[in-house]
């Protein structure tokens, strides 16, 4: 009969039930607060990705390096008025081809969904990539040819030097990607 005393006891009871709800406040309140935390550094983290991808989609991987090497070179506000130009022509350059390589894989889904696949069709069509894929590294190394002629023979050094470090630092992401598969 003790035992249904305290059992039955509400001002032990109902404190008892404070306490506990007390805490599951606490805890949704700190729960709520890591998730708006999380959502917020998200959305921050998703904005600054976006435009750090804005900002070097459309100068190409040439164009970015460009402007990555030239950043560390010393340059002159001439040289650096050059470099800009060439980015320019880059980013022009590379605008004006993101229609056609859209179109390009647009014809090439069609080709497949077709019922039969015109294999001499798809043969053309990569020629006429190959084509243009070939004009654009002919305008690659143009550019490439104005971004050597603008630079003194200590900063053609450094920025062989920023490659080789550029490709080492990439080589060993793919490093650690591969090792990474592997476990």
């Amino acid at each position: 009969m003790s035992d249904m005393s305290t059992f039955n006891n509400p001002p032990e009871a109902a404190e008892l039930n404070i306490k506990k709800s007390g805490r599951g406040r606490k805890r949704k309140v700190i729960i709520g607060a890591v998730l708006v935390l999380f959502i917020i550094t998200g959305v921050a983290g998703l904005g600054f990705a976006r435009g750090f991808y804005d900002k070097h989609r459309g100068d190409g991987p040439w164009g970015f390096m460009i402007g990555k090497i030239a950043g560390e070179l010393d340059l002159n506000d001439q040289q650096k008025s050059e470099v800009e130009k060439i980015k320019d022509e880059i980013k022009a350059k590379m605008e004006a081809n993101r229609p056609d390589r859209e179109n390009d894989m647009a014809a090439m889904e069609q080709m497949f969904r077709s019922d039969t696949f015109d294999k001499q069709k798809a043969l053309e069509h990569f020629k006429q990539q190959d084509a243009k894929r070939d004009e654009m590294r002919n305008f690659m190394l143009d550019e490439a040819a104005k971004f050597h002629s603008i630079l003194t023979p200590d900063q053609r050094n450094k920025a062989v030097d920023k490659m080789k470090e550029f490709r080492q630092k990439k080589h060993d992401r793919k490093d650690k990607k591969e090792d990474r598969k592997l476990k």
